[in-house]
């Protein structure tokens, strides 16, 4: 198709523009005309450009959001979809799952074991009832001790049918001695994995006598020397009578192996008394 034809098309108001003139101006304005039109083309065909059907060209959309694109590009939530789908961020996943589910028992446990017992006090076994001992002594505002023993005392208490009684004869004789004699008191004998026996218990006793359970205890362990000897003793006010309970039986597998059999929570005659008074007011 001409060039002519195209201007036609596209401005069909020049016809009009030169009707009733003078031919000669007509044909001046149309040569300038034609011109101009000729230099616009030339500007334009230099960016390519759509044509109609009839051959003309004709304007192109250049608005981006009408762009269609055949495959969008990667997102960033696409990778990272992609990569929790891993088998190796899976496997992750999965561990630090059961590892929670461990650590969600595991805390349970802990705290059905210090709770305070709901087996009444004639069914309820040794642990149980050094457990209610613990949640009373706590109330009382008693006191936690753990005592390292001198290697003499150790040698005797294993050797011996009854380990257990025959240290709370020791701690009573010590007791007395200094003025303490038939406070209530429980405790368990542990052996460490460094095979040390040593003890750990809870007691109470009336106020201001910290000094003289403190000499009666370190009596009763039998002497150490050095600064083995000035770590002899832990005494400390007793805030958690189920939880402290628990942990003075932490390691009673090994100690009852280690002492044939016979390693048990021990309460003395006060101390069970308190207990089980205390299981009472709790149904």
């Amino acid at each position: 198709m001409s060039a002519d034809a195209c201007i036609k098309v596209n401005h069909p108001a020049s016809d009009a523009n030169t009707a009733g003139q003078d031919p000669l101006d007509s044909v001046g304005k149309v040569a300038e005309s034609k011109r101009a039109e000729a230099q616009h083309f030339r500007y334009e065909a230099k960016a390519p450009r759509a044509t109609s059907e009839n051959g003309c060209l004709v304007d192109t959309p250049t608005n981006p959001s009408i762009v269609n694109t055949s495959t969008p590009p990667t997102t960033q939530s696409t990778r990272l979809t992609t990569l929790l789908q891993s088998p190796e961020v899976q496997a992750f996943i999965a561990k630090a799952k059961a590892q929670n589910k461990r650590e969600e028992t595991r805390a349970a446990n802990l705290i059905s074991r210090k709770s305070i017992p709901t087996t009444k006090w004639k069914r309820a076994t040794p642990d149980e009832k050094f457990r209610y001992a613990g949640h009373w002594a706590e109330r009382a505002e008693g006191k936690a001790f753990s005592l390292n023993l001198s290697p003499t005392t150790q040698d005797k208490l294993r050797i011996h049918d009854d380990p257990l009684r025959a240290f709370s004869d020791i701690l009573n004789r010590q007791l007395k001695a200094y003025g303490l004699f038939g406070i209530s008191y429980a405790l368990t004998l542990e052996d460490s994995k460094a095979d040390k026996l040593h003890v750990h218990g809870f007691l109470v006793a009336p106020p201001d006598t910290d000094k003289a359970v403190r000499a009666a205890l370190r009596a009763a362990g039998g002497h150490i020397s050095g600064r083995a000897g000035s770590r002899q003793l832990t005494l400390r006010n007793l805030s958690d009578g189920g939880g402290w309970a628990f942990y003075c039986g932490k390691d009673k597998e090994r100690t009852n192996e280690e002492l044939k059999g016979v390693a048990r929570p021990f309460l003395n005659r006060s101390m069970v008394q308190a207990a089980r008074e205390f299981s009472l007011s709790t149904d």
